[in-house]
């Protein structure tokens, strides 16, 4: 029988509790994706990141939050943003806008990003019927690869283990542009800071809610090996 730890029972207990209700905070981002890209914003943004790979490439694990590159500034995007979302629940606002859509239940956060780098790929893609804007797979993977530089979450290094097992293309000019090293110095730096973490380091925290219960045998016990196996790979050729 798996032992878990009393953190580890504590985000079962939070699933058992229906706080982040996956199926139905997967048809509010699906349902707000396609408001927003059928409406005059469409022009304006650029869907992005995890919760993009989620809904496009498959990604193995839930991502909760819309993130957006705001491509063209001319509208008032805030605004128009909000008379589409407001329908799914109560607007707040923070540094980002928050949408809460039931008692209990897991915000979704929605962020607008002013600051777009040069060396940024888009691609246009089918989502059921509604066409979207969407960093493409290599830009998304050179920036995920930057964020495990500089800040510790566990889903980057789900994420980024999950891109090099799916053969995800890099944007290494974009990773030049984003940290002045090339894309070998970057693996030496996330190996580092992954050989750093303690052994007892409780690697299923930020995971928990958003993977299955046949996912957390192998993060728990294989996934920074693994990942650590791959980055010395390619550093040595």
């Amino acid at each position: 029988m798996q032992k878990y730890t009393t953190k580890e029972w504590f985000y079962k207990l939070i699933n058992l509790l229906n706080m982040l209700n996956i199926e139905q905070h997967r048809q509010i981002l699906f349902q707000m994706l396609k408001d927003i890209f059928s409406s005059p914003l469409w022009k304006s943004l650029a869907f992005k990141w995890w919760t993009a790979c989620y809904f496009f490439h498959k990604l193995e694990r839930f991502s909760t939050d819309l993130d957006f590159d705001i491509i063209d500034n001319s509208q008032d995007i805030n605004e128009k943003l909000i008379s589409i979302i407001k329908k799914y629940g109560k607007i707040k606002i923070w540094k980002k806008l928050v949408l809460s859509f039931g008692e209990g239940l897991v915000n979704i956060k929605i962020d607008l990003s002013r600051k777009l780098w040069k060396h940024n790929q888009y691609e246009y893609l089918d989502f059921y019927g509604t066409t979207i804007r969407v960093q493409n797979k290599a830009t998304i993977f050179a920036n995920k690869l930057v964020a495990l530089t500089e800040r510790n979450t566990n889903r980057d290094i789900f994420d980024v283990y999950f891109f090099f097992q799916k053969l995800f293309p890099i944007n290494e000019e974009l990773i030049l542009e984003r940290t002045g090293k090339n894309t070998k110095q970057l693996y030496e730096i996330i190996l580092r800071k992954l050989e750093k973490l303690p052994q007892n380091y409780k690697v299923l925290d930020g995971l928990w809610e958003v993977i299955t219960e046949k996912q957390k045998f192998f993060v728990k016990n294989k996934l920074i090996s693994e990942l650590k196996g791959i980055l010395k790979m390619k550093i040595d050729f």
